[in-house]
């Protein structure tokens, strides 16, 4: 497995609260919602987009997860995974 190298940036509380809804989107889990003001601040930070489907994480916002261990992306095969689980697994 290969993961995205980021040098982390400080966030708030809420904008972290909503990049890791994001993520957890991202690995198939429902959301409730995504405070748009925080998505527009991480977009702008390079954490989120914005497609016609509505917010989703970005490659670099998937790599600060993974450095915080909430979740990972492996990069070879595009998959979300929970590092906690990997680690779990013996890897």
């Amino acid at each position: 497995m290969s993961l995205v190298p980021v040098t982390p940036s400080p966030l708030s509380a809420h904008q972290l609260e909503a990049l890791r809804n994001l993520g957890r989107k991202h690995a198939g889990e429902a959301v409730d919602f995504i405070n748009i003001s925080d998505a527009r601040a991480l977009t702008e930070l390079g954490y989120a987009r914005r497609e016609a489907s509505g917010w989703r994480i970005s490659d670099t916002g998937l790599a600060l997860l993974a450095s915080s261990g909430t979740v990972a992306k492996d990069t070879s095969s595009g998959e979300a995974i929970s590092l906690r689980k990997y680690k779990d697994e013996g890897n």
